[in-house]
């Protein structure tokens, strides 16, 4: 029973590190997006009108298609839906990019709007492909294995001892279940009850609009 429960400790030891890590990576992701974003945006003052309303207003449109509610992460079609509106709102930046460079004499400071613009475009990449980067079902199977598995041997050697303590055997079991539903959140951000704080980029898309709504 001993080495049962060494071997049920290691493993959700490691299970619940490498969720806890991909959470926090994604959440360093959703920063790094709203500053990627927030710096675009504030570059896009470099370069002359008309180029400068349109790639603002364009950046203002694709930054609030990254903000997932709670609806649409619930929600497989809604959250399909969400994905698309952001491909849609994305594939308009590079065109407007490449009007820019080529209705003015290309720059350091067109230079600078085009790399930020890139940067833009490639760390969506990095979040997306963070949101299904998940924990291998096998070690989730594996680790509830083990769990039901020490659960019983604890059981069964407790009814061979005669000294069945079920206040004791209730609250390891509730404390186990309750490891293992964290586990689990940690592991779907989209549906789960510890998501992601989108808090940054809430902030930057405020900063956007009021910036957008002074120039009109």
């Amino acid at each position: 029973m001993g080495s049962m429960f060494a071997v049920l400790g290691l493993v959700m030891a490691f299970t619940y590190a490498y969720t806890v890590n991909r959470a926090g990576m994604r959440q360093n992701t959703l920063v790094n997006e709203a500053n990627a974003i927030g710096t675009a945006f504030r570059r896009a003052d470099l370069t002359a009108e008309p180029s400068r309303s349109e790639l603002k207003q364009l950046l203002l449109n694709y930054a609030q298609t990254r903000v997932f509610t709670t609806d649409m992460n619930n929600n497989q079609e809604n959250f399909e839906q969400a994905i698309a509106r952001t491909l849609a709102a994305q594939s308009k930046l590079w065109p407007a990019t490449i009007r820019m460079v080529q209705s003015s004499t290309a720059g350091p400071k067109e230079l600078s709007i085009v790399y930020a613009i890139n940067e833009v475009l490639d760390i969506y990449v990095n979040r997306f492909r963070g949101t299904y980067d998940r924990l291998p079902g096998v070690a989730l199977l594996m680790l509830i294995f083990i769990a039901a598995a020490s659960l019983s041997v604890a059981g069964f050697n407790a009814g061979l001892s005669g000294n069945i303590n079920r206040w004791r055997i209730t609250t390891f079991t509730i404390v186990l279940v309750v490891v293992l539903l964290i586990i689990v959140d940690f592991d779907i951000p989209q549906r789960g009850f510890i998501g992601v704080n989108q808090g940054a980029l809430e902030d930057v898309i405020a900063e956007m609009r009021v910036s957008v709504s002074r120039s009109e």
